[in-house]
């Protein structure tokens, strides 16, 4: 046990300000607990925790502190009835833990493989590119698994068309010329594609979802030797394509420590929303909801902004 400060919430928190030490009576404490103001303690662990946060010194990190606990005391004295306490404790406790996760997040450490890893695979246009072509293409719709004559001859019809072409505006014009014999056709200005399927253009914004391209039209696009150029006719599932290359983007790839680096922030924030949702999921489980009948009623009554 120690020889610490003990302090009597005697006066209003609002006469104390920062000379609350001034007041205080000297009393042997419990380990740990490094004042007290009335029946709240106020612990050396949050009186470090706040010298650090606040670049001060411990001396004024736990004046602050009892500061603060004499506000509280007055608060809970001129506020009770009010349901303005329970609120902003309802509030304070939330934004305690929202800290104690952020906290736990930074103490775990350096991002690991696995972290960086599945942030890779979110953002794979920016860390972990494969070549790229960006297309337009012509298709001559036909979802049978065996494509008809008539659909081979169109296409066919629309590869003779565009040969030698090198640019969309073209492409499009001698597609849309071409005698689709009653057909359904169109013409599509596609994002960049990869082998494997994956789609995305990385002079655009990430989407929350990656688009995926078949892979029988992924190869023929990338079979395309001379960029510009067309290809041959591709059958889909969803009938015969002819593509036009218009751009070939290089692969590219960021060694994995300097992910790591660039990536640790992200990475703590998606350890923080992880803990948070498995608290909040436990908390809903644990502690039932109930909300009136007619709150709703009595919400919309309620303006806001005037």
């Amino acid at each position: 046990m120690r020889r610490l400060v003990l302090f009597g919430a005697i006066a209003l928190a609002c006469t104390a300000e920062r000379d609350a030490t001034r007041r205080a009576e000297v009393a042997t404490l419990p380990d740990g607990v490094a004042a007290r103001v009335g029946d709240d303690d106020i612990s050396a662990e949050l009186v470090a925790r706040v010298a650090a946060a606040q670049s001060v010194s411990p001396a004024e990190a736990r004046e602050r502190l009892v500061s603060d606990a004499l506000f509280a005391a007055h608060a809970r004295r001129v506020l009770a009835g009010t349901g303005q306490i329970e609120s902003a404790e309802r509030s304070a406790l939330a934004r305690a833990v929202l800290e104690e996760i952020r906290h736990e997040a930074e103490a775990a450490g350096p991002p690991s493989d696995a972290e960086v890893e599945e942030v890779t695979a979110l953002r794979w246009l920016d860390f972990a590119r494969p070549a790229l072509v960006r297309t337009v293409h012509a298709v001559v719709l036909d979802d049978a698994p065996k494509k008809s004559e008539k659909t081979r001859r169109v296409a066919e019809r629309i590869h003779e068309a565009v040969s030698g072409v090198t640019d969309a505006e073209t492409f499009e014009a001698k597609v849309k010329a071409v005698d689709a014999e009653g057909l359904k056709t169109k013409v599509e200005h596609l994002p960049p594609v990869a082998l494997d399927g994956r789609s995305g253009d990385p002079k655009q914004p990430p989407t929350a979802e990656v688009a995926r391209f078949e892979v029988d039209f992924t190869r023929g696009a990338h079979a395309i030797r001379e960029v510009p150029g067309t290809s041959g006719v591709v059958e889909t599932r969803y009938g015969l394509h002819v593509i036009l290359a218009l751009e070939r983007l290089p692969e590219k790839t960021v060694p994995l420590e300097e992910r790591r680096l660039v990536m640790r922030r992200e990475i703590i924030d998606r350890r923080a929303r992880k803990r948070h949702q498995s608290i909040l999921e436990a908390v809903n489980q644990a502690t039932p909801v109930m909300l009136d009948r007619g709150a709703n009623e009595l919400l919309a009554r309620v303006r806001i902004g005037e």
